[in-house]
This record gives C-alpha cells, structure tokens and sequence, in this order.
C-alpha cells in the first residue's frame, strides 16, 4: 500500500465533500430565495407543517444529487 496515494484520497475526499456541502446550502438557499411567497423557517418551526417538510427533503435530496453528479463525475 504506498501511503501518499491513500493521503491524497483522504485530502481529495474531504475537498470534494466539502464543495459538495457547500454546493447543496447554497442550492437550498436559492430556492428559498426562489419563493419568497412561503416562509419556511416559520412553516416548519410554528405551523409543523408536513408538506413543507417533505418539499424540503426532495429539494435537499434532488439538489445533492445533482451536485454529486457534477463534483463526483
């Protein structure tokens, strides 16, 4: 096993999780940006509303994929 293979896939690994990490909130943040008409902090904090939630998730979730297509390759 020849160390600095494996230490450039851990550094590559953590680079490219983070970009993804940082990829998907800011994603998240423009389609909350997006529509402006729900107040989601508020839907999901005061109101518990479920709908809202799983839109949430699905957007979250469609969003890493896509990032995950682009920075995984």
């Amino acid at each position: 096993m020849e160390w600095d293979k494996l230490g450039m896939g851990v550094v590559n690994a953590v680079a490219f999780g983070l970009v993804g990490i940082v990829l998907a909130i800011f994603g998240f943040k423009l389609f909350d940006w997006l529509s402006p008409k729900i107040d989601m902090e508020k839907e999901l904090a005061e109101k518990n509303n479920v709908a809202i939630a799983i839109v949430c998730g699905a957007v979250i979730l469609g969003i890493c994929y896509i990032v995950g297509q682009v920075v995984g390759g």
